[in-house]
């Protein structure tokens, strides 16, 4: 049986300070074909470069792109925005929100806690870094740039053509020290993967759960010249809020996404819709369609960095999360950083 892995609208806030990248990285999203319906909001669309051939319709503040994007001015206040863009007749399948330059990102992701959105949006906030202005910490602006990346799930270092390979190796261990457990991207121009933003893992979960059925250890995914490769990892236990905890925490820097469902250990019968971006995640209970569902099993995709995982290294880290949860007993989930992992009660 086949169960939806997600019934919310992905929202990903791009910050960055002045100048790092976030509207090269913005162009990446409208000009490239991908075939989502994806909509951008931005502070400033005069900022935004897009190829007039592109452009479908202008209508106001809002251009349609061929490839299926929106792009908008915030014209009023982002909230109102976003469930105007969710009430449409044909809403986005993602939503892309620039912030200012001399923003905090968590300020706007505060507006989502909002409850009128926070059952139908899945929030996850990419931080652009410029490397020149990261490295150099007598820069005017320094302490600020860093200061972005601290809530980021993605911090994405820009520019990196503009640095050495030490002052590079030197500026991600700095931030390394500042974000915690975030995701690193390195890269310039504001080109970043797709699939580091848009929220596309479903098709490729049920491919990766297949071939761990077909005793196939790792599914290739040839796209982006190879930079990223998915696992898989199928199981029947139960699994505690404890216990999952502890995986998704022990999981590898070089793994960007994880998603899929999971068997919950809970006398309601409910299952669990886990999703992991950078260093955040969260678990959505889901009801078992009736009362004669059989237990969902756990059925988890992931994607990253190819050469140091593999399906049985990713076993290893979730059966040792089983068998450190059981072994303390009665001990409860731990809340340490709501953005690290949410329990979302839907």
């Amino acid at each position: 049986m086949q169960h939806p892995v997600s019934t919310t609208t992905p929202v990903t806030i791009v910050g960055g300070f002045l100048g790092s990248g976030k509207t090269s990285l913005l162009n990446h999203i409208l000009t490239r074909t991908h075939g989502k319906r994806v909509a951008v909001l931005v502070n400033d669309f005069g900022a935004i470069n897009v190829d007039a051939k592109l452009i479908v319709s202008v209508e106001g503040e809002t251009v349609s792109m061929m490839n299926g994007c929106v792009c908008c001015t915030i014209r009023d206040d982002l909230l109102i925005e976003v469930e105007r863009l969710l009430s449409s007749e044909n809403p986005p399948e993602h939503i892309v929100i620039e912030t200012s330059g001399v923003s905090k990102p968590v300020s706007v992701a505060e507006t989502f806690i909002n409850p009128s959105v926070q059952s139908f949006v899945d929030v996850r906030i990419i931080v652009v870094l410029d490397a020149m202005l990261g490295f150099d910490v007598e820069a005017e602006y320094h302490a600020v740039a860093m200061d972005h990346i601290r809530i980021a799930d993605l911090v994405v270092i820009n520019k990196t053509d503009l640095v050495t390979p030490q002052q590079l190796s030197d500026l991600k261990q700095k931030v390394e020290s500042i974000a915690g457990l975030s995701r690193i991207w390195e890269t310039s121009f504001g080109d970043v993967p797709l699939d580091l933003i848009f929220d596309d893992l479903t098709n490729r979960a049920m491919a990766g759960v297949q071939s761990a059925h077909a005793g196939e250890h790792e599914h290739e995914h040839q796209h982006h010249d190879n930079e990223f490769k998915t696992w898989s990892y199928c199981s029947e236990a139960s699994w505690s809020f404890n216990a999952l905890q502890r995986a998704v925490e022990s999981l590898p820097r070089d793994i960007y996404r994880a998603k899929g469902t999971v068997r919950l250990d809970l006398e309601t019968g409910d299952y669990g819709i886990l999703q992991v971006t950078g260093k955040r995640a969260w678990l959505k209970l889901t009801e078992p369609e009736s009362p004669e569902t059989v237990s969902v099993s756990t059925e988890l995709v992931f994607i990253g960095k190819p050469g140091t995982n593999t399906n049985e290294s990713i076993e290893m880290i979730f059966t040792q999360a089983l068998e450190d949860a059981r072994s303390q007993g009665s001990e409860g989930y731990v809340v340490k950083d709501l953005r690290a992992f949410n329990v979302v009660f839907a």
